[in-house]
């Protein structure tokens, strides 16, 4: 009985190491439903996974910039998009729209169809 128990521990151990992780952050921790819209200028490109962000100057109606992070998809999803390392540079003066952050963070939900990349 004890080697029994004890290959039946081995097999289940076995299927949980074999199964893929799915620790993953929902959404709505980070973001609210509202969805708004943002311009500036792209300051830094983080293209690597788990997710790709866009790091932009916008400025506020005082004047003030402040950075804001969008957050998108992983490099797998935006490659099957069409989306590359050059698909938006730094300096690119862009407006984008998405789910904004939670607590009033200035980050937002990059949604891909809603990036526009401005002259």
């Amino acid at each position: 009985m004890k080697h029994a128990s004890r290959n039946l521990l081995i097999a289940c151990a076995a299927c949980l190491m074999w199964m893929p992780a799915h620790g993953h952050h929902a959404l709505s921790a980070n973001y609210i439903e509202e969805v708004g819209t943002i311009e500036g200028v792209v300051v830094e490109v983080f293209w690597a996974n788990p997710h790709v962000h866009y790091y932009i100057e916008v400025a506020g109606e005082d004047g003030a910039t402040r950075l804001w992070d969008l957050e998108s998809s992983n490099l797998n999803g935006m490659a099957s998009a069409g989306w590359t390392r050059d698909t938006v540079k730094v300096g690119d003066r862009i407006r984008v729209s998405g789910r904004l952050g939670r607590e009033g963070r200035p980050r937002l939900a990059l949604e891909r169809s809603s990036l526009e990349i401005l002259e």
